[in-house]
C-alpha cells in the first residue's frame, strides 16, 4: 500500500509487525494507510468508557491527523493466542505543537488484535488510555 509520498507500507503478517507499520502510516499523515491498519469492526477508546466506531471514529481521525504529532511506539508485551492477540505499548507523541512550543505526549495502549482471513494483523480494539482509571 502507498501512502502519500508515494512510500510503500507492508501490511503485517506477524502481530509484532502492526506497531511499525502503525508508526509509518500515522506519522505519513495517510488515513488511508491507517485504515488499513483496523479491522472493519473496530472501536477506538477516547478515555475510560467513551468510544468511537465506524464512521464517527474515522470523521474524528480526519479531523485530528494533520495536527497531531509525530508518535513512537514501543511494545512491551505481545501475547498470542490463535488470531488474537493483546498488545501492551508504550507510545510517545513528540515535537512542535502548534503554538511553536516543543511537545511531549506519552502514555501506554493496552490494544487487542486480529488476524483477518488474508493473514493481515490489524487493530480491533485501539485503547490509547490502556490501564487509566476514569
Amino acid at each position: 500500500m502507498a501512502n502519500p509520498t508515494g512510500e510503500k507500507i507492508a501490511l503485517p503478517t506477524d502481530p509484532m509487525q502492526l506497531p511499525a507499520a502503525f508508526e509509518q502510516a500515522f506519522n505519513s499523515g495517510s488515513l488511508e494507510a491507517i485504515k488499513q491498519l483496523f479491522d472493519p469492526q473496530a472501536v477506538r477508546v477516547l478515555s475510560p468508557g467513551n468510544f468511537q466506531t465506524g464512521e464517527e471514529m474515522w470523521k474524528a481521525a480526519a479531523e485530528t491527523l494533520p495536527d497531531r504529532l509525530p508518535v513512537k511506539l514501543s511494545v512491551r508485551h505481545i501475547y498470542t493466542v490463535g488470531d488474537t492477540a493483546l498488545m501492551i505499548c508504550d507510545y510517545v507523541h513528540e515535537g512542535t505543537g502548534p503554538d511553536g512550543k516543543h511537545m511531549r505526549l506519552e502514555g501506554t495502549a493496552a490494544d487487542i488484535l486480529r488476524r483477518g482471513a488474508d493473514g493481515v494483523w490489524r487493530c480491533l480494539i485501539s485503547n490509547p488510555p490502556g490501564t487509566t482509571r476514569a
